[in-house]
């Protein structure tokens, strides 16, 4: 009688290497817990305001590739299950709005501040007020997102990456918690009881114009809700369809009837 042992596989390793990759992963030994980082939802504040101060043993690719490479390459499906998984994510609609302020906007107003000179004899607005409009903004992303969206984006960009892509395998969770940016403060406790760091969550903006050009970005300037800014149903489609498993998986799919409803509302 011939006995076959079942081929040992690691399907959630491979997974994290091949699709998830090195740079959106943070692990602490000493704390057993692995953070998958995602793009555009509060990740600079966790990790500089409070992970990258008060834990001692932060393993990140940026910051010791070396050792992070000698964790990585031992790593199995067994090991990865033995760690507390947790990762944060945020309504597609939203999401992909502020990755296209901070990514595109930002590289738009730095080089209009770059050439203004030749624009204009006057000094340059504080903090592109006086350029960054809602109507020039809405134009912009409504273009992005017919140029970009529509021509399959490159996955490999953590900030257009879906998230769906970084918490499940084979339609599996790969991770123990997904926290939701909606309700951050909530959630983050619940993280920070189980990994013992600090419960309050500092705001550390990673925003270049934020920083440089007196609060110039999107958010500050307009101040409006991100649904404001999805007026046509072409826009929503884009997004709900590039997005699809994000609005199933996470339960987003309401915003998608909500915004559709609105618009509807508006043309009668």
């Amino acid at each position: 009688m011939w006995i076959f042992k079942k081929k040992k596989t690691n399907d959630i390793t491979n997974h994290f290497k091949t699709k998830i990759g090195k740079w959106q992963v943070i692990h602490s030994p000493s704390r057993n817990f692995l953070w998958i980082k995602n793009a555009k939802v509060a990740g600079t504040s966790m990790y500089r305001g409070i992970l990258d101060k008060e834990v001692d043993d932060l393993l990140t690719y940026k910051k010791n590739p070396k050792e992070f490479d000698m964790w990585w390459d031992s790593l199995t499906d067994k090991k990865l299950n033995s760690y507390f998984k947790f990762m944060f994510v945020r309504n597609p609609f939203d999401r992909t709005l502020s990755a296209f302020s901070h990514i595109i906007l930002e590289e738009v107003l730095d080089s209009h501040q770059k050439a203004w000179k030749m624009l204009s004899d006057k000094p340059f607005p504080a903090g592109g007020k006086d350029i960054l409009n809602f109507h020039g903004v809405y134009m912009l992303f409504s273009l992005f997102l017919k140029r970009g969206l529509r021509y399959n984006m490159n996955n490999n960009s953590r900030h257009w990456m879906p998230q769906s892509v970084l918490a499940e395998c084979d339609g599996k969770l790969i991770v123990d918690f997904v926290g939701r940016y909606e309700n951050l403060v909530m959630d983050w406790r619940s993280v920070a009881n189980k990994i013992q760091v600090s419960q309050k969550l500092p705001f550390v903006p990673i925003s270049n114009t934020a920083q440089h050009f007196d609060g110039g970005t999107r958010e500050h300037l307009q101040k409006l809700h991100w649904s404001r800014y999805y007026l046509s149903i072409d826009m929503i489609l884009l997004v709900s369809e590039y997005y699809k498993r994000d609005f199933e998986l996470f339960n987003y799919k309401d915003s998608i009837i909500e915004l559709k409803q609105k618009v509807n509302l508006v043309n009668g």
